[in-house]
């Protein structure tokens, strides 16, 4: 969205990671970290968190998310917004084990042909005539297996955040389909709209380590 000079109004993402902010000034990084599986990195008020493939630092003082300590390269700032609503989010969250599906979280139901146009369906489009792909690419990611479907990986988004992905292989009769699949504790992290988020990255990012 762009923003007129002078309009006085500010791109909804500003409006986001500043309320994402706020939200995390009373909170303690050291608990922080104990909490959520994160690192204290260096000086007291860094933590170095595990995101799908990458490391990022949080410098909660410094109010900065990078992909390296002291001045790194700068996350995308949407996907900042996520970081800062989990670390807000998953304080004292305990995973369930139990895996719900997208029409299961608040307004799903709704937004789900959306959601699977964007992310399920390239999925399908990639791995659906050689699901033994998806297994490699998910391999590299530390994923999980599972005992699911044609091929069901599990992959850890955060330390807190395991999301699945499983594909069922087509015959003459039936197409090839898949599913994302959150824990159920994931509702009690992050609003719908995060979570769609994490559903689109993990796609993307598996489809790309498939092509490259």
């Amino acid at each position: 969205m762009t923003v007129r000079v002078g309009s006085g109004r500010k791109a909804p993402l500003t409006d986001a990671l500043e309320l994402a902010w706020a939200a995390l000034e009373e909170l303690d990084p050291r608990q922080l970290a104990e909490d959520l599986g994160a690192v204290v990195d260096g000086r007291p008020s860094v933590l170095r968190l595990a995101m799908l493939n990458d490391e990022c630092f949080v410098d909660l003082s410094g109010k900065a998310v990078t992909y390296s300590d002291l001045g790194g390269p700068e996350v995308p700032r949407f996907l900042q917004v996520l970081i800062l609503h989990y670390l807000a989010g998953a304080t004292k969250t305990q995973l369930t084990d139990r895996l719900i599906s997208f029409r299961e979280l608040s307004g799903g139901a709704l937004y789900y042909p959306a959601f699977k146009a964007r992310t399920i369906d390239p999925l399908v489009e990639e791995f659906g005539l050689s699901p033994e792909r998806l297994r490699r690419v998910a391999a590299k990611l530390n994923a999980e297996p599972l005992e699911v479907g044609t091929v069901g990986v599990k992959v850890r988004f955060f330390d807190r955040l395991p999301v699945a992905v499983i594909l069922w292989l087509g015959d003459s009769e039936v197409s090839a389909s898949a599913s994302i699949l959150y824990d159920a504790s994931a509702a009690k992290i992050l609003p719908t709209e995060d979570l769609t988020v994490v559903g689109g990255v993990v796609s993307r990012t598996l489809i790309k380590g498939a092509r490259g």
